[in-house]
């Protein structure tokens, strides 16, 4: 039978003793200086895989490969060690995605005494990170408590479907309402690139919303994503979701809010969907590559023209609760 990651990594934690147990060890307390090369031989497809992600990640191949067979082995023999490194690398990852310098962290955090001497040590940044704070945390940057706990795989707290447009644009006031002076949210919807478009009110397409707004959290502005999952566009859907589109075409004539309509790769609308990425950083990603593609201008009347598209009832409903 042949040999795969499942029946590897069971026979390595039956094979595990005392002096596999101090080399683990000895490699946690270890710097990050390379050691000696160990010559290994990689299927072309594989190879090439490695070399074309560690340039896109800035780092060497070797670096990259080491990241990967250290956190498997360590996942694998030491799971509760595992998690509670997991807890700090996902804090430090939601604060890097977020852009906070170390002192903007201490400013945020400064209502537990989380100072620059505390955050320059990864063990005292460990010990102060207790459930308070990453429920704070959780709430702030809308991120699963249970992933910052180590617990969870799922990045966000909604990983799912919009169940109803009209509750969704409810849900969205009520996060606008959040938002800090002087600055105007945007709210993103997307769709997978391949996918009819909107107007078509295919089967095949879903669409998303992110919304990006700014919060003052202990006198620091964030900027924050939260994605609210997708849904259907067509049959029972297709009435509620132009209702939606006019609503967002009201709040941009009021300047409320902007507008943003994307096709993105399923890459990333995957990961969306799933729950596998910061949302703030899918943004950041959509935002930077050149050839992001816009709706077409058939797609969005809605948006363009909410008086025409929107019924009487709708459009005083929104009148009414977002004024």
């Amino acid at each position: 039978m042949d040999l795969t990651v499942t029946s590897v990594l069971s026979r390595l934690a039956l094979e595990q003793d005392d002096k596999l147990n101090a080399l683990l060890s000895l490699a946690a307390k270890e710097s990050n200086k390379s050691g000696a090369p160990l010559a290994v031989r990689f299927k072309p497809g594989i190879r090439e895989y490695v070399a074309h992600v560690s340039a896109k990640l800035g780092i060497s191949s070797s670096e990259f490969i080491n990241i990967l067979i250290e956190g498997v082995i360590r996942q694998t023999l030491s799971p509760f060690q595992t998690r509670a490194t997991q807890v700090l690398e996902r804090f430090q990852l939601v604060m890097d995605a977020h852009g906070l310098s170390v002192t903007d962290v201490a400013t945020l955090l400064s209502p537990w005494n989380i100072g620059l001497s505390v955050l320059e040590s990864r063990e005292r940044t460990l010990d102060y990170l207790t459930t308070e704070i990453l429920t704070a945390i959780s709430a702030w940057f809308s991120v699963s408590l249970g992933w910052l706990r180590g617990e969870a795989t799922h990045q966000i707290v909604t990983p799912c479907s919009i169940t109803d447009w009209h509750e969704l644009a409810f849900a969205l006031r009520d996060k606008i309402a959040e938002n800090a002076a002087g600055y105007t949210p945007e709210i993103m919807l997307y769709r997978g690139d391949l996918t009819p478009p909107v107007d078509m009110f295919s089967t095949d397409t879903w669409v998303g919303v992110i919304l990006i707004y700014y919060r003052v959290i202990n006198g620091f502005t964030l900027r924050v994503a939260q994605c609210f999952g997708e849904q259907s566009i067509a049959e029972i859907h297709q009435h509620p979701f132009l209702d939606f589109m006019t609503f967002c075409g009201y709040l941009f004539k009021n300047g409320t809010a902007h507008i943003r309509t994307q096709a993105i790769g399923s890459g990333v609308f995957n990961l969306l969907s799933y729950g596998k990425t910061l949302p703030i950083m899918a943004v950041d990603k959509i935002n930077s590559e050149p050839t992001a593609l816009n709706w077409q201008t058939e797609e969005i009347q809605p948006i363009l023209l909410p008086e025409k598209y929107a019924t009487e009832e709708w459009l005083s409903q929104i009148k009414n609760n977002f004024e």
